[in-house]
């Protein structure tokens, strides 16, 4: 965030431009919006001589109920069956230019609040390569880079959630990551290098400046290198190990508005974690003969803020097929037990418990069965939680498919306030005509209309 006297300069130079006749960013989002759409339409005219085409765009329309007020003087929110509704409307375009050797790919949206983000990647498979006299194979590079505007989470008029454009909501360039991947004497290699602005907004974050006075453009971007190392290995007996480095990075997501990738830039922050499972018991150390299918696991990780710390989990299997686990820190002072975990099946229904310092901390149960309706096909499942306290949640769904029409209807109740009450129900229609597909879905909480959404898409 910028400082303190620079929000200042900026609210004041934005409420001068504004009393000049408008601000500038309907323009610059304007202006961004045409590039973007001219530079896709290029790129697809010029490919589509030496490379196929394909994607999909679509037309979201999103509805949520304003609060009902039925005073003039107190803000009452309560139900009816007619309110007011408040609009969300995106346009999204995925395409990808396949040339053979390598691919292109664009995810861009833009939404009520104008322009989202867009991000570019690149795929280049290379099947193998001699370094050195190492075999190389599977090898892959996935270049990204990214476009957004910064937005931050607020609390509207309406005491509803809601997305707003960070001053002057210019698209910014956040991050340029490649991603390369390969095979290599056994072990599975990948790793993400990174280059990102460090001071982006996080969407979901909510700021105490007030809107109205926040800014944020190039001269707040500050931007640093993170890398992440993974590596795994499995070998023919089951077992197999995985282990994972940061320097300047943590595993943490880094998200922009509608986009989010696995993976963050953290300056001055390393780790390192290895693990080892699958290694099987069976036979070994007198393991009775009622107990099949046993396994351990070791995992250990270490970084700046967090010294070595572990955990050793077991599982395995009673006769009936019911799976039995369970887990132990290392490296604490006392060790603890972590949990002991069992669950199995009876035909369509599933059940588990979790036991905690021997103390039975969860239960639960879920059914599932499919449905033969002659032509039409379709699933019943049915879960049940808090089994240990009396039943603290419960949920249902039916889903049904016939041709190119497809319906799933799925309803919960939970305990709130010491009682066991209806919590939502949720319904979907879908409707696939090549090359278009049209969704409608809504959901209704205990308090009415939560959200409504009517979605449309073509292929190509």
């Amino acid at each position: 965030m910028a400082s303190a006297e620079a929000r200042s300069r900026r609210s004041e130079r934005r409420r001068r431009v504004e009393s000049a006749g408008g601000g500038r960013r309907p323009a610059r989002t304007a202006r961004w919006v045409l590039l973007l759409a001219v530079l896709t339409v290029s790129a697809v005219a010029s490919a589509s001589a030496f490379g196929r085409v394909s994607g999909q765009f679509g037309l979201d329309v999103a509805v949520r109920r304003i609060p009902s007020t039925l005073s003039g003087d107190i803000v009452l929110d309560t139900p009816t069956e007619y309110a007011e509704l408040e609009f969300a409307i995106a346009s999204d375009l995925n395409v990808k230019i396949d040339g053979g050797f390598a691919s292109l790919l664009l995810d861009a949206v833009v939404n009520m609040a104008g322009a989202e983000h867009a991000v570019v990647l690149g795929d280049v498979p290379i099947e193998e390569l001699s370094l050195y006299g190492v075999v190389i194979d599977k090898l892959r590079f996935v270049p990204e880079i990214w476009f957004a505007v910064p937005f931050e989470s607020v609390t509207d008029v309406n005491n509803l959630p809601n997305s707003a454009v960070i001053y002057p909501g210019d698209p910014l360039f956040v991050t340029a990551r490649v991603t390369a991947t390969c095979t290599m004497g056994g072990f599975s290699v990948k790793q993400v290098l990174m280059l990102q602005d460090i001071n982006f907004p996080k969407p979901g974050a909510s700021y105490s400046v007030p809107p109205d006075k926040l800014s944020y453009d190039v001269s707040d971007q500050e931007f640093a290198c993170g890398t992440l190392l993974y590596a795994s290995w499995r070998a023919q007996a089951g077992y197999s190990a995985s282990a994972t480095l940061g320097l300047n990075a943590s595993q943490a997501g880094t998200s922009i508005k509608g986009y989010s990738a696995v993976g963050s830039v953290d300056p001055g922050n390393w780790f390192a974690s290895a693990s080892v499972g699958g290694i099987r018991l069976d036979g070994v150390l007198g393991a009775p003969d009622w107990l099949t299918d046993t396994q351990i696991g070791l995992g250990l990780v270490v970084s700046t803020t967090q010294t070595l710390s572990g955990t050793v989990s077991f599982s395995g299997r009673l006769p009936g097929g019911m799976g039995v686990g369970a887990s132990m820190t290392l490296f604490t002072n006392p060790r603890s037990f972590s949990g002991f975990s069992l669950s199995g099946s009876f035909g369509p229904l599933r059940f588990a418990m979790i036991l905690d310092q021997f103390k039975l901390t969860s239960l639960s149960a879920r059914f599932n069965t499919p449905l033969d309706l002659g032509t039409m096909k379709g699933a019943f499942s049915l879960s049940l939680t808090g089994l240990e306290k009396g039943l603290t949640g419960l949920s249902t769904r039916l889903s049904l498919t016939q041709g190119l029409f497809s319906a799933a209807t799925s309803a919960s109740f939970a305990e709130s306030d010491d009682k066991f009450r209806f919590a939502s129900l949720a319904t979907q229609l879908t409707y696939r005509l090549s090359p278009g597909v049209i969704s409608i879905q809504a959901t209704f909480s205990r308090y009415g209309l939560t959200r409504a959404a009517i979605g449309t898409g073509v292929t190509f």
